[in-house]
């Protein structure tokens, strides 16, 4: 099971609030590290790595 999937069941269950608030401290993370990154290839994966978890997070979003 994905992360993504153990988060629709968890959402399912009643729990959306803690799932969402998770979900959006990690993409400000994200965000930050990849503002903070010198490394231009380092900074493309970090990028590609926030777009589909905002994706995911997108989805979660429109679930509830």
């Amino acid at each position: 099971m994905t992360r993504f999937e153990k988060d629709v069941k968890e959402i399912q269950e009643g729990n959306e609030i803690e799932v969402l608030k998770r979900r959006r401290a990690e993409l400000e993370e994200l965000y930050k590290k990849g503002r903070c990154e010198k490394n231009g290839f380092r900074r493309q994966c970090i990028a590609q790595e926030y777009e589909r978890r905002l994706a995911e997070y997108e989805k979660l979003d429109a679930m509830i």
